[in-house]
């Protein structure tokens, strides 16, 4: 793949240009767009419309078309250039492509809102096309790939009653706030109660030394080390917090599907000697009740 070309626009009342390079279906979309609200600011008449912008293009691909549609450029309408320009710099199948983009776009450990308007924006791409989804079509594409989660807190407060899209997508976004915030406070609990168990051999030399001007009691080399036989489990990394989030997993007992969360765990502590990072690998098939 090279490099993609560049639209440019030093102004909205001067018309956009794009160069030499690479032209996507977003790139393209990107250049609709730009050029549509310079026409509106303009209040560019519609048998003017293409003559007015095309020449803004200055690729070999573009410049080789000018030259062959030229003439025929002020009785082109908008629609009809930008069914040419799909033509001229997509692939035959990128209408396609498009579309499972969006229907196979999943939310991860994102926020809902950052992966929502991701979806929304994709789908933009394929404005006049018969595979432009509709609030309807595009509501179901963003559930099928929220997080599992979120979709379960979401049935809890039944947010299908809301029948209008914009509705709908905000009592997500606030539901998904509360939701991350809520394993915030769990990570942070977590975080804290590590520090308050460390002990000097898993510490930087400075905090050790600190830490051992905090004793005033004079103690052997054996009572230090019954001290420092207790070695708490390491402080979850970022890719296990994902995984467990994303599997339903719970922080303090750090088992995948487990059905509640780190204030509510019933099991036992974590042997530290036992414990190994979690990885994608240790992710057991999800339970069919779930």
């Amino acid at each position: 793949m090279g490099i993609h070309a560049k639209i440019e626009q030093s102004a909205p009342n001067r018309p956009p240009t794009m160069g030499e390079g690479d032209v996507n279906a977003g790139l393209l979309w990107d250049w609709f767009v730009k050029s549509e609200n310079f026409l509106w600011y303009k209040n560019t008449p519609s048998q003017d419309m293409v003559k007015t912008v095309a020449y803004g293009m200055t690729s070999v691909h573009a410049i080789r078309w000018l030259a062959a549609n030229g003439p025929s450029l002020p009785e082109m309408d908008w629609e009809t250039y930008k069914d040419q320009m799909r033509t001229l710099f997509l692939p035959s199948d990128w209408e396609y492509t498009a579309r499972m983009a969006v229907l196979c776009l999943k939310q991860g450990s994102r926020p809902f809102m950052d992966f929502a308007l991701d979806a929304m924006a994709r789908n933009n791409f394929l404005t006049g096309t018969v595979s432009f989804m509709n609030d309807d079509f595009l509501r179901d594409a963003i559930e099928a790939g929220m997080d599992p989660e979120l979709a379960q807190e979401c049935h809890r407060e039944n947010t299908n009653r809301f029948s209008d899209f914009c509705p709908w997508l905000d009592k997500i976004k606030r539901l998904d706030k509360r939701h991350r915030q809520r394993f915030d406070e769990i990570a942070k609990e977590f975080a804290r109660l590590n520090i308050r168990t460390i002990v000097p051999s898993r510490v930087p030399p400075k905090m050790a030394a600190f830490a051992g001007t905090r004793n005033t009691s004079t103690t052997t080399s054996s009572s230090s080390a019954q001290q420092a036989a207790f070695v708490p489990i390491p402080k979850l990394t970022d890719a296990e917090r994902r995984l467990l989030q994303e599997n339903g997993g719970c922080y303090k007992c750090r088992r995948f599907f487990a059905g509640h969360i780190g204030p509510r765990c019933p099991n036992p502590p974590i042997d530290s000697a036992k414990y190994k990072t979690l990885t994608a690998t240790d992710v057991p098939p999800q339970p069919a009740s779930l």
